[in-house]
């Protein structure tokens, strides 16, 4: 995954404890919001999700572990071992990921984007199981275990059950369906097109989010936001031709840097910008930005946002590279 931008930003973060004044250069923004660290634990979240008792599910990309946060704020590994890569099926204390990407409600458990071994898994509380994918790379539409991903990262459940799933290495999305079959379901081989499923082109797709029938894809390597409707793909915020930026504004004037997650809240998209180090929301055809890197003060906004989630009016955004989860009031 393409992380451009972050040079200078990590460099000045390493030098000392923090940044009291924004570099040279730097885009400084006054946000009128409050902010707090929601954890002193190290959590690498690139993918959040909630259930309706309130609680948090956290796939931790960087310490392979699925987690959970309670409505206290309380953190504790649902599934995986703490800092340790691997490949393994069983009991949930037993199981490993190699650098999971996703998590998303499904069936009466979780499903999970185990993006470097290239599966989907399933969590149900108890056991972990590998529900499509070989464990090696590769593209093939087949059932379950005999389908093939390359890199797996962003899902999205749909209103009759099936999952998309963002295959990020193949530059497509899947679609796997109640019965388990792996197919196709927009794009074909990698670039940067609109159009009908077959003919339009992404390229390194990550966070998907499934909204009123539409499927909308963070097309990350193209930097622009895609919507999937009525058999189309269109660019909805940033450049049709894939060009890369930090710009608000107009949607179709809006320019991003590989953005790697999207949520849907009161028919706004927010959307983390990864490569710019912000959060930015598109709404009513103008693209604002939320909170970016230096505009709360020392160690407050995102340096690396990348998982989104928004609750009871709060923004959190998973950091990937402070290794924390940020609250925002909106």
């Amino acid at each position: 995954m393409k992380k451009k931008g972050f040079i200078l930003l990590m460099a000045l973060l390493l030098a000392g404890n923090g940044i009291k004044e924004p570099a040279a250069g730097a885009v400084c923004q006054k946000v009128d919001t409050a902010v707090s660290s929601e954890t002193r634990a190290l959590t690498t979240p690139s993918g959040i999700s909630k259930d309706s008792s309130g609680r948090m599910y956290l796939a931790d990309r960087f310490y392979h572990v699925l987690r959970i946060r309670d409505k206290n704020g309380t953190y504790s590994v649902l599934a995986g071992q703490e800092g340790k890569s691997g490949y393994q099926d069983g009991s949930a204390t037993k199981a490993l990921f190699h650098e999971p990407w996703d998590v998303v409600s499904y069936k009466k458990g979780w499903a999970v984007s185990d993006t470097e071994n290239h599966v989907i898994r399933y969590f149900n509380g108890k056991t972990v199981k590998t529900i499509a994918g070989t464990g090696t790379k590769g593209y093939k539409n087949a059932t379950g275990v005999k389908a093939k991903f390359n890199r797996p990262t962003g899902m999205a459940v749909g209103k009759d059950g099936e999952v998309y799933v963002s295959d990020t290495g193949n530059h497509v999305i899947r679609r796997i369906d109640q019965n388990g079959k792996v197919t196709v379901y927009a794009g074909n081989k990698s670039g940067c097109a609109e159009g009908t499923l077959k003919k339009a082109r992404f390229y390194e797709p990550t966070g998907l989010y499934y909204y009123k029938g539409a499927l909308y894809v963070a097309d990350s390597g193209n930097h622009r936001i895609c919507k999937i409707a009525d058999g189309k793909v269109t660019t909805v915020a940033g450049s049709k031709k894939g060009l890369e930026g930090n710009a608000v504004g107009s949607a179709k004037k809006a320019r991003f840097s590989n953005p790697q997650d999207i949520i849907l809240y009161k028919n706004d998209v927010y959307i983390s910008d990864t490569g710019n180090g912000s959060v930015k929301k598109l709404s009513k055809g103008k693209v604002t930005t939320v909170v970016e890197a230096f505009s709360l003060g020392e160690n407050l906004a995102p340096a690396e946002p990348c998982g989104i989630m928004i609750k009871n009016g709060y923004l959190f955004v998973g950091d990937l590279f402070a290794e924390e989860l940020l609250k925002i009031k909106l």
